[in-house]
């Protein structure tokens, strides 16, 4: 369970809090692999970069952020430029909202195969609000080994930037 959507999403989003160390402020994730980078940048003053070498720990590594889904809408899109350095497996935007202990909606741009070595490029992934759906996990993640950034993200509900979003009121 992550604590309720913070008034500096917008900040942590665009990683412009301070770092915790080497990670974006506000974010969790694998360490070791995941670093905020102020040299190779899309747009703002830092990105995020997972690095993985041959004897990283596990198959991938990933960044989250979750909140509760206090909101009204009718479908959530995650967008964000992302640039690969001999990527070997997959890099990807992912999503999940979870009822409980179950998954009832997620992506992580498996399907869409991006690896290799890339330019930046804007990426997005987008799942229905579903009506049980209690949480909601996000993040960027790497499989295998290389590089990757992200910068630039944000979360839309509706095309609505979430952190103006209101809260739903419940009756």
């Amino acid at each position: 369970q992550f604590p309720p959507r913070s008034p500096d999403l917008a900040k942590i989003l665009n990683f412009e809090m301070p770092p915790q160390g080497d990670r974006p402020g506000g974010w969790g994730g694998s360490p070791g692999t995941i670093f905020v980078d102020d040299k190779v940048l899309h747009d703002g003053r830092r990105s995020v970069r997972i690095e993985r070498k041959a004897d990283s720990p596990n198959d991938f590594s990933t960044m989250t952020l979750g909140f509760p889904i206090d909101f009204p809408g009718q479908w959530i899109q995650l967008r964000a430029f992302v640039r690969t350095e001999d990527v070997s497996v997959f890099v990807g935007l992912w999503m999940r909202e979870d009822a409980g202990t179950r998954t009832v909606a997620f992506d992580n741009m498996q399907n869409q195969n991006v690896h290799g070595s890339n330019d930046w490029k804007e990426y997005s992934i987008t799942l229905p609000v579903r009506a049980e759906a209690e949480q909601l996990y996000f993040g960027f993640l790497l499989g295998g080994t290389g590089k990757a950034w992200v910068s630039g993200m944000q979360l839309l509900v509706d095309g609505t930037p979430i952190s103006d979003v209101p809260k739903k009121i419940d009756r």
